[in-house]
């Protein structure tokens, strides 16, 4: 199947008529008929139901047709993605990022884009993962830097990947851990539930919360003076005054891992390709 088989099926779907589908395609009628009668031998299928002289399509016709709009579009796509690669590297790129890789990965990345693509401004936007993919979906964003890859189904990339640590002023004896004041980071869903399948292998009772932040910084300040334990991935090297002990579950070590999404075939590839192209797939 080509992208003129495609156009035929597509067409005489929009018009349910043969003649009228034939003057659309700059064709003949008998030519026309010929042609849908060979993709129906290659294919093995019947494109129509015996209804006259009426047009009516069967279920595989139906469902070729919906496929066939599918295959156009996406042809189309390609070759405005194509084009807009010929075209000069500038123009507005807008990211969303997790807030923790923002403050510790981003920046050295962001100036090395900068210096070499100087004519693309970028627009950052820094929040929670689920966030950050929602603005993804409403295509808010032209890519996502995120701790999950939600099962996204176009481009991405595995970027970062490092391990969740427990860490503490001194050194704990684990088995007390839920009467131990905790210091909670907002991670956001993903994390989360992989933080509460840690603890929940280890523990039957729930941790015992005493603060709350936002903030890794904020978190370690105090874990440093002793107020409590927290559980953090380190997207740099942490302190040498802290004691940290990374989680396993049966024997795996919990990774962190980030991930960069974006759509292959968008009118802003020029953009969104060479800020790809920063970063190497460790998947």
């Amino acid at each position: 199947m080509n992208e003129k088989d495609w156009q035929i099926i597509y067409t005489v779907w929009q018009y349910h008529n043969i003649t009228r589908a034939a003057e659309q395609l700059f064709t003949s009628q008998p030519a026309l008929s010929y042609r849908l009668k060979q993709i129906e031998r290659k294919l093995g299928v019947l494109l129509f139901e015996e209804s006259g002289r009426q047009i009516v399509f069967s279920a595989q016709g139906r469902y070729l047709a919906q496929h066939a709009e599918k295959m156009l579009n996406e042809s189309q796509q390609l070759r405005q993605t194509l084009q807009s690669l010929n075209l000069p590297r500038q123009g507005e790129l807008r990211i969303g990022v997790t807030s923790n890789y923002a403050a510790y990965c981003l920046p050295e990345i962001l100036a090395r884009f900068s210096q070499q693509h100087s004519g693309i401004r970028v627009n950052l936007v820094s929040g929670l993962s689920e966030e950050m993919y929602q603005k993804l979906q409403r295509e808010e964003i032209h890519v996502a830097l995120v701790k999950d890859d939600y099962h996204w189904r176009d481009g991405k990339r595995l970027v970062d990947i490092d391990d969740y640590w427990l860490v503490s002023q001194q050194p704990l004896d684990l088995k007390l851990l839920p009467q131990l004041p905790q210091i909670r980071i907002n991670h956001g869903g993903h994390i989360t539930h992989l933080i509460e399948r840690w603890w929940n292998a280890n523990f039957t009772l729930a941790p015992r919360i005493a603060m709350q932040v936002d903030k890794l910084e904020v978190c370690l300040a105090m874990v440093e003076r002793g107020l409590g334990y927290a559980i953090v991935s380190s997207y740099q090297p942490l302190s040498d005054r802290l004691w940290c002990q990374p989680l396993q579950v049966a024997g795996t070590a919990l990774k962190s891992r980030t991930w960069l999404l974006y759509r292959h075939a968008s009118s802003d590839a020029s953009v969104i390709l060479p800020f790809v192209e920063m970063f190497t797939d460790l998947s």
